[in-house]
């Protein structure tokens, strides 16, 4: 997926959200590992613990980089 489609998609995905997005939510979504993504700050990552003691990542865009500025209008 080029990063064009990888933005679009997670803009989606976080206009239906109720709430935080996981990073493996965004992944199992696009189908791949998004490790590039986070490198290039495209995505950010937010390393949380749930209540129950497990760990979790939280995903977002990086709503300051160029690419994402330019396809969602923020």
């Amino acid at each position: 997926m080029n990063d064009a489609d990888l933005v679009r998609l997670v803009d989606g995905l976080e206009d239906a959200a109720d709430g935080y997005l996981t990073l493996a939510e965004i992944e199992a979504a696009a189908g791949e590992d998004l490790t590039p993504a986070v490198a290039a700050e495209l995505l950010l990552v937010d390393h949380r613990t749930r209540l129950d003691g497990s760990a979790v990542t939280l995903c977002r865009l990086n709503r300051h980089h160029p690419l994402v500025m330019e396809l969602t209008g923020w």
